[in-house]
């Protein structure tokens, strides 16, 4: 009997890889795919209504038959189990199978009854790349325990919600349905820091814009796949304030605000985009300060976002350097390391290029070799 696949999920918003991943479910052998948008998640907080979820699944799934979505978890009420919503479900459609990502399998065992879930519905899952041994041991784990798994051959994009939500600020809409993108911009969701966003695209080159929204997206995903736990609207705007004053200076500008020895040289506008950040854009967070303030050069004795921003700059997906993958690997198997290796790339570069080194580079790469 031809299954149908339960996808639960917040959806906030609803992006290209949950479509991605329903439709590679269909292929690994389920008849339809019912969506199932969170109504009050135990572990997370939505930041978009429900109701408003529910349109946006409408709007992006809009014309497929094997799509359909659910507001069982809205009509329940309260807290929402998969180990009790999932009986509901397979009563209403029979044979179901229940979708998760690598990440949930993990930590199956952190749910509400994990052994009531697997004795429910057989699982349909999709690996993790980054975290290949954990998701290999917990699937051997479950498959003991009497879990029927099937595991697509398929690995989702690296986005997530967050990314996409903090990319809508800056009018960045690639990774949703268009459909979807027209309904967040005429509801207006999503856009906590839109005026800071649109007041920097009006002072900085497209480029630069551009090399910025992919610095964010990068920072984002490090402080998720690193386990960093920064608060992510801090991580938002050190990423997107880094290069503010990119363009100030190479123009006139009052050269008192920023240390003497850095005035007309590659790294003025860090220093002067921290007072810019502070002064025009209303920036009062001295974490985000700092981490635009040594963005370019880097310091002795970063804090995790100091770093975080450094390296994302850094990283960003158009960067294509000698290494540069090996790099982005290695920070996200151990960040301390990837940071300290990125800390020592840029120095060499600088030296291989025969490039005048600004002392604070220098005081940030003997710090940090000391302290290996």
């Amino acid at each position: 009997m031809a299954k149908t696949g339960i996808f639960g999920g917040a959806f906030d918003p609803l992006h290209d890889s949950h479509i991605n991943m329903a439709e590679k479910a269909l292929e690994s052998g389920l008849s339809k795919i019912v969506f199932l948008p969170s109504g009050t998640p135990p572990h997370k907080s939505c930041i978009a209504s429900f109701d408003d979820r529910v349109n946006m699944l409408k709007a992006g799934l809009k014309g497929r038959a094997d799509f359909e979505i659910s507001t069982l978890e809205r009509d329940l009420g309260g807290k929402n189990y998969a180990c009790e919503t999932l009986p509901v479900l397979k009563e209403k459609y029979g044979e179901i199978s229940y979708i998760i990502g690598g990440d949930s399998l993990i930590d199956l065992d952190k749910w509400k009854e994990p052994e009531k879930v697997i004795s429910i519905a057989p699982l349909t899952v999709f690996p993790r790349a980054d975290r290949q041994e954990e998701f290999e041991r917990a699937l051997a784990f479950w498959r003991e325990k009497g879990a029927d798994i099937t595991v697509v051959d398929y690995v989702p994009d690296a986005v997530s919600s967050t990314c996409v939500r903090y990319l809508i600020n800056m009018d960045k809409t690639d990774g949703i349905p268009l459909e979807v993108a027209d309904y967040v911009k005429r509801k207006g969701l999503y856009s906590k820091f839109a005026p800071l966003a649109k007041k920097l695209k009006g002072e900085v080159l497209g480029k630069t814009y551009d090399h910025i929204a992919r610095t964010v997206e990068c920072a984002l995903r490090l402080n998720f796949e690193c386990s960093l736990g920064l608060d992510n609207d801090e991580v938002f705007l050190a990423a997107m304030l880094h290069d503010c004053a990119k363009l100030r200076s190479r123009q006139p500008h009052d050269v008192s605000l920023v240390p003497a020895d850095c005035v007309g040289t590659e790294v003025e506008h860090q220093f002067l985009g921290a007072v810019v950040a502070s002064e025009e854009y209303g920036i009062e967070d001295e974490k985000v300060i700092s981490a635009i303030r040594c963005h370019c050069t880097g310091k002795p004795r970063m804090n995790a976002l100091d770093k975080l921003i450094f390296c994302a700059d850094m990283l960003e997906d158009a960067r294509d350097f000698p290494g540069v993958d090996r790099l982005r690997k290695l920070i996200r198997e151990d960040f301390e390391k990837g940071f300290r290796a990125c800390l020592d790339r840029s120095f060499e570069y600088l030296v291989e290029k025969n490039c005048d080194i600004y002392p604070l580079t220098r005081e940030a790469v003997e710090y940090y070799n000391k302290t290996e």
